[in-house]
């Protein structure tokens, strides 16, 4: 990977705008707000023109991808010792799944890499409560976009384990026994993708 990428978010004049988003990429930002009730709901939350073009998530069933990373995440959190996490449910899933439809997207317009905080797409975790999971939200980890095929599930499981935040977010957590991850535009026949988020839970 070139030498400038990071784990820094102010290296926009010193890198490329490819470049630049492989170290968001890298960075894969984590979700810092606090967690609370939804106050809209994640259609009502999009504009009228933007609801009209809005790209649809791919079905989620059994993908290996997801169990791959459901395994990194779990041996990660052995290595710490802390206990495993489960997908919460199908739907939880999907609900990220088409989060990520939505705020990709806007991430791509921008040239940039955010979490959804209605600008206009809610946080993810408007979409998992408004597939009637219910429990407590604990973070937010993302693979920002990247086209390339990077984000196989060890290179992004190592990416969140290198950054403080992240690591204890997916990782550190001792309260997180649940999870809920989506993915986006599949790359190298389904072993990368271009942006994947994963919401935790204590359900």
């Amino acid at each position: 990977m070139p030498a400038c990428d990071a784990f820094l978010l102010y290296m926009k004049k010193m890198c490329g705008a490819h470049t630049l988003l492989r170290s968001l990429a890298t960075a894969a930002l984590l979700a810092v707000t606090a967690f609370g009730a939804p106050v809209v709901s994640p259609s009502d939350a999009l504009a009228a023109p933007a609801e009209a073009r809005k790209p649809q998530a791919a079905e989620v069933e059994a993908s290996p991808y997801l169990d791959q990373l459901l395994h990194e995440i779990n041996a990660r959190r052995a290595r710490v010792g802390t206990q495993p996490v489960v997908y919460a449910t199908a739907g939880a899933n999907q609900a990220v799944a088409q989060y990520l439809a939505d705020l990709t997207p806007q991430m791509l317009a921008y040239n940039a890499c955010f979490h959804g905080q209605y600008n206009p797409v809610p946080p993810a975790w408007d979409y998992v409560a408004a597939s009637g999971l219910t429990g407590e939200a604990r973070g937010e980890v993302l693979g920002c976009p990247d086209t390339s095929g990077y984000w196989t599930t060890s290179r992004l499981a190592d990416g969140w384990w290198s950054s403080p935040m992240h690591f204890q977010a997916l990782y550190g957590d001792p309260e997180a026994n649940t999870v809920a991850c989506g993915t986006y535009g599949p790359l190298r026949g389904g072993q990368a993708f271009e942006t994947i988020a994963c919401v935790t839970y204590h359900v």
